[in-house]
């Protein structure tokens, strides 16, 4: 981004489109999992989601926008480690 385009950014907006995002994808996957998933099986589905499937399409991508592996990487373990973090709670809270 350029620094113009920075400024008028609207964070509100941003961080609460995010947020609604994350939640969406949290419910699709506590249906995913379904009803009382055990905790280690959660967290491992996260994991397996995070890697395979949302890291994967990231890398599948990056490959041919010609990104650098350090974003890739950067990218896809944030995912990783958001779905592995929600297939954990939704182990424990159910």
């Amino acid at each position: 981004m350029t620094e113009a385009q920075q400024q008028s950014a609207n964070m509100a907006k941003t961080m609460g489109g995010a947020f609604v995002l994350a939640v969406i994808g949290a419910a699709v996957f506590a249906m995913f999992l379904g009803p009382k998933p055990a905790p280690m099986f959660a967290t491992a589905a996260g994991l397996s989601a995070g890697l395979c499937w949302v890291a994967g399409s990231f890398g599948i991508n990056y490959l041919f926008e010609q990104r650098s592996l350090r974003l890739f990487l950067i990218n896809g373990g944030y995912h990783t480690l958001q779905y592995t973090l929600i297939g954990a709670v939704l182990g424990l809270w159910h």
